[in-house]
């Protein structure tokens, strides 16, 4: 898929958080990729907002897809019961 790259910091910790929304609020509407191959650490605040840009880009129909996801950022997703495939799939109850 092509579109905007957009990557992802190496800790996506708390203080990550505020900074990883504002920037998939100016992305919304844009086909974009998602690169995790710098990841190192995932905590669960960044992970919210990953499931929530995932369901706002469905919403949208726009594309939305994570690109080489690190071995750690994949086995923090499993410690929550995801996988970058998973995440991209998830529909959030509203």
């Amino acid at each position: 898929m092509e579109g905007t790259a957009f990557v992802l910091p190496a800790v996506l910790d708390l203080k990550a958080a505020g900074p990883l929304a504002e920037k998939f609020l100016a992305l919304r509407g844009q086909n974009v990729v998602i690169d995790a191959s710098k990841v190192e650490r995932v905590g669960t605040q960044c992970v919210q907002i990953l499931l929530s840009a995932a369901a706002t880009w469905k919403d949208d129909m726009a594309p939305l897809a994570i690109a080489e996801p690190s071995d750690a950022f994949c086995a923090g997703l499993r410690l929550l019961g995801l996988s970058p495939e998973t995440v991209m799939e998830k529909d959030i109850a509203q």
